[in-house]
């Protein structure tokens, strides 16, 4: 059975776009008719698109459905709206098999359910909670919330990393252009002099000579490097050694487990908020951590917690995460407003994040100017030390 993507008209001028099975053409035709609705466009469905889509977009989806719904419209008429209005192909074709999916009596979170590339099983859980305990809106205006933090937060670490790795890429384009097209002008004023030349002036030329002769063999390297890097992660054992790397080195370590702590206790908040279980709400949290080392300490987290353990203890025991954190938490479970608290801590590491990332790119900034610096005084120098000791021959 074929699937088809289709536009139609109802009674009322009314435009309407879907997806629906068949065999033939003819077949969807019919359950249109039976639908009531004047076929205007019938075309087969091409296969998994929705694979483009980006994680992104989807969190967009759910923020423009909680818009929709908080508006008091329907969940299929507010689907219905936005694939009207939505341009992006890959957003439109997930938008038609959700709202397929919803015709044919499924809830809006076993429609998400079947993307879960897509849509994390956070936002499912919420939303289907939501959906038992008639507050569906309350529950994607968390998630909407959520994916709005967790978004501005990772926008301001980006904008914040993009001037250093501007200057590092364009740096090393600068000098690896004079290397490769300046200095071998030189090489014959060099010959010319039939004098030795010094040694940094010989190194500077055989850098050269190898970097135009075995350029191909460099571009090869590096897209080596980039595909062997990206198969390793597919890698299990490459992942778990890549993770623990990260979060033993110095500066960058803290950093990843600032970042998850942020994102763990945000999660958690929402959850809790929502009201599922602390167990759950542990178990779902941890999909929002991508370091695959935190995500198994965090497994043992939430086993102790089954065997009746509070939630701070074994949060110190994991050591992964911020002494601060595992007393604030403490705090809240002692006091009862654990949900609260997670949210401090949340909005606390946000800032001590930002903050951090500020400091090391402030710090590597004067750092790579002195660095590119030295390198081109270096080029320079080389250049000029034989043309230094020809006009100190005697004439």
């Amino acid at each position: 059975m074929s699937t088809f993507t289709y536009k139609a008209a109802d009674k009322d001028g009314i435009i309407h776009e879907g997806i629906a099975k068949g065999e033939t053409e003819a077949s969807v035709v019919e359950y249109l008719r039976q639908k009531r609705l004047c076929p205007i466009k019938i075309l087969p469905k091409k296969d998994n698109v929705f694979f483009k889509l980006k994680r992104k977009e989807s969190g967009l989806i759910i923020q423009q459905l909680s818009s929709l719904i908080h508006a008091g419209i329907t969940i299929d008429k507010g689907l219905d709206i936005l694939v009207r209005v939505t341009e992006n192909k890959q957003r439109k074709e997930i938008l038609l098999q959700i709202k397929e999916d919803i015709q044919k009596g499924n809830s809006l979170s076993a429609a998400l359910s079947a993307y879960p590339h897509l849509f994390s099983n956070l936002e499912i859980v919420m939303i289907r909670i939501g959906e038992t305990s008639g507050t569906l809106d309350l529950a994607l205006e968390r998630i909407t919330e959520l994916f709005k933090k967790q978004e501005a937060l990772m926008s301001r670490i980006i904008s914040m990393l993009i001037y250093p790795f501007l200057m590092i890429g364009v740096g090393g384009l600068v000098i690896t252009t004079v290397l490769v097209f300046v200095i071998p002008r030189f090489v014959s004023i060099f010959q010319q002099m039939g004098e030795a030349l010094p040694v940094p002036t010989q190194i500077l030329l055989w850098i050269s000579r190898t970097m135009s002769t075995y350029w191909w063999l460099f571009a090869c390297l590096f897209v080596g490097g980039i595909i062997g890097y990206r198969l390793a992660l597919k890698t299990k054992i490459w992942v778990t050694m890549f993770d623990w790397c990260v979060l033993v080195i110095p500066w960058i370590g803290s950093l990843v487990k600032l970042l998850c702590a942020a994102r763990f206790s945000r999660s958690m908040s929402t959850l809790l908020d929502g009201g599922i279980p602390i167990v759950d709400a542990v178990r779902i949290a941890k999909d929002s951590i991508t370091n695959s080392i935190v995500t198994k300490r965090i497994i043992v987290v939430q086993n102790k917690i089954k065997e009746g353990s509070g939630i701070a203890v074994p949060l110190r025991e994991a050591g992964v995460f911020p002494e601060m954190m595992i007393q604030m938490v403490a705090c809240g479970e002692e006091m009862g407003n654990l949900k609260q608290m997670l949210t401090t801590v949340a909005d606390t590491y946000d800032i001590a994040l930002q903050n951090q990332i500020f400091r090391i790119v402030s710090f590597m900034e004067p750092v790579m100017i002195l660095l590119m610096g030295v390198i081109v005084a270096g080029i320079v120098s080389a250049i000029l030390l034989p043309i230094f000791g020809m006009s100190q021959l005697p004439i």
